[in-house]
């Protein structure tokens, strides 16, 4: 499973693949025969929208339809008024704030939609953003001298919980703290923000006029979400969301009414203005992974964790359980090994290179999938997964070359003793006394977390590296990974509505979400000229481009995508895997009988 996930903002998010970042696992390997992905076996038919039994073998288990959202979508007159929803998460915090370096987990990512204001929604593609008349009355852009000027005007009922208007001072709020002009900002991305030359008030304190140094495509995505003026300070940026998720900042269909680091849960909000949430409350409770099959087992939570990949030990839990749905969907994450090129062990490019070329993928997505049917080629890229448009595999040529274990391994060994390593009587490399040793870091407890990093162990064995492993708690993730204390670490990178527009985040040689540390001044300006590109094909063009030199670093180990999974209580409506789509939280709920 991917359990750790780190957020490419609507941007990227950290995902923990089968724990990665955030503690999520590894986002599965989705996709089907039409996806592109490819899955072997017979034909199994096509995946109802609600899932399918759990009755179903797991090898028979049908695949989901690219682009399809397997959320059991409903309208609002077709679910319930009323009821509870408990559901499992990888961490509870500590920081909630989605836009700062510490804060941009997928975890934060979905409490924010119960309880903080979304300005654009986007389809299972992202090939629309719509305002959201709960926020917004109007939004547009266009060219004025030259330079692109979109123009927001909020909604005049949007106030924050506090009664603060939810104004251009709002949106001019995010833009302060994600520019980058003031260092002592930690946004977990800059991306975008770079090419703001101003936000200021329109014809009313309702409407902000937002002028681009360059041009931004699409400029929705830089304007999701907004932030209270009074979050907007340095010390409350950086500090003030930790341990305290601030109902009175926030403005959505729910508020929080508790939290802590085991749990979480919102109740609805009455002082919101739009459509009344469907459930009374909600609650998300930290789980491990065997914790949350037992807890769904026993009736004590009503789905498994999103961004799970679907592995056999997972869906093995639910085979023949009554009244219960698998949820299958392409998946939005990215399993991925990141290299710490600051640790002694790994700043030489050429271990880093041996490193990369001798992963096995196909052998890791056989432990992930072991049991159940599904296969895919090898992943080519951080950002872009299989089924969305424009995707490459951006691998370089002396890693992509080599398809078999043997070649990888054998490449690997060339590579070090072409950098002057030799082998020493124990098995493993070394130069000028040194031997190639560095640690892994797997976060986790699943038998496929402890299975995959052995085998990656093996793979670094069998080329003549010496990888211990570090095993961390799913609580731990957040931390783990920004603190830096690691060799290489696995985790996920989740898409977001224009992921493309994110290569400076991941790759950026300034950018704190950058855990690798490679990068230069060059390639950050190639990626930034990615968002300036109005037509869709030709941005792709370029990122593809940009990510193939980003990849020579050697530093990035894209791994597999997969499927996004989860198993429910038969009925619940508008939750599970759907793609890019944005959860709507107050459509969630039970469908009526």
């Amino acid at each position: 499973m991917i359990s750790n996930i780190v957020s490419r903002r609507s941007f990227v998010g950290m995902a923990g693949a089968a724990a990665a970042l955030a503690g999520l696992g590894l986002a599965g390997c989705g996709g089907s025969g039409n996806s592109g992905s490819g899955s072997a076996g017979a034909d199994t038919g096509v995946e109802p929208q609600n899932g399918s039994p759990a009755t179903t073998p797991i090898d028979q288990l049908p695949l989901p339809e690219k682009g399809k959202t397997y959320d059991n979508p409903l309208s609002r007159d077709k679910v319930k008024d009323g009821g509870t929803l408990v559901l499992p998460v990888t961490e509870v915090g500590p920081d909630f704030n989605y836009f700062s370096v510490n804060g941009n987990t997928v975890y934060i990512n979905w409490f924010w939609y119960f309880y903080m204001p979304t300005l654009f929604t986007v389809d299972a593609t992202a090939s629309a953003f719509t305002p959201n008349p709960n926020f917004v009355a109007s939004a547009s852009a266009d060219m004025v001298d030259g330079k692109q000027v979109a123009t927001i005007t909020l909604a005049d009922k949007a106030n924050f919980n506090d009664g603060t208007p939810i104004d251009w001072r709002s949106i001019e709020a995010v833009w302060k703290c994600c520019s980058g002009a003031d260092e002592n900002y930690t946004p977990s991305s800059t991306d975008g923000f770079v090419q703001v030359e101003s936000v200021v008030k329109g014809e009313t304190d309702k409407q902000a006029v937002i002028t681009f140094s360059q041009p931004y495509y699409p400029w929705q995505n830089l304007f999701q979400r907004v932030l209270h003026p009074s979050a907007a300070t340095v010390d409350a940026f950086n500090n003030g969301w930790v341990n305290n998720p601030h109902n009175e900042w926030a403005a959505g269909p729910f508020v929080v009414d508790s939290s802590d680091e085991t749990q979480i849960t919102f109740k609805r909000n009455e002082k919101w203005w739009g459509d009344e949430a469907k459930l009374e409350t909600v609650t998300f409770k930290q789980m491990e992974s065997q914790a949350m099959f037992n807890a769904f087992k026993n009736g004590e939570i009503d789905a498994t964790e999103l961004g799970a990949s679907g592995t056999g030990e997972m869906l093995s839990n639910f085979v023949g359980m009554e009244n219960t749905e698998i949820r299958r969907a392409d998946s939005k994450s990215i399993a991925v090994i990141e290299v710490n090129s600051t640790r002694e062990g790994l700043k030489d490019e050429a271990v880093r290179k041996a490193f990369m070329q001798c992963i096995n993928t196909e052998t890791i997505v056989g432990i992930v999938y072991q049991g159940v049917n599904w296969k895919e080629d090898r992943m080519g890229s951080l950002v872009i997964a299989p089924w969305m448009d424009g995707y490459e595999n951006n691998l370089p040529e002396d890693v992509a070359a080599n398809t078999t274990a043997e070649a990888q391994a054998e490449a690997a060994k060339k590579t070090l003793e072409a950098a002057g390593y030799e082998m020493g009587s124990d098995g493993y490399y070394a130069k000028d006394g040194k031997q190639v040793t560095f640690s892994f870091t797997a976060i986790g407890d699943s038998n496929v977390v402890k299975n995959r990093a052995a085998a990656i162990q093996k793979m670094a064995k069998d080329a003549g590296m010496n990888l211990t492993i570090d095993n961390k708690p799913s609580s731990e993730f957040s931390k783990t990974l920004t603190g830096g204390e690691w060799d290489t670490i696995l985790f996920g990178w989740s898409s977001g509505s224009a992921s493309y527009n994110n290569g400076g985040q991941i790759f950026g040689s300034q950018s704190s979400s950058n855990f690798t540390h490679c990068g230069n001044a060059e390639l950050d300006a190639k990626f930034l000229a990615v968002t300036g590109i109005a037509d869709h094909a030709e941005q792709m063009k370029a990122f593809n481009a940009a990510e193939k030199e980003a990849l020579k670093s050697y530093a990035f180990i894209p791994l597999f995508a997969g499927a996004d999974a989860i198993a429910c209580k038969a009925g619940l409506a508008n939750w599970g895997p759907a793609l890019l789509k944005d959860i709507v939280a107050e459509n969630v709920g039970w469908a009526k009988e």
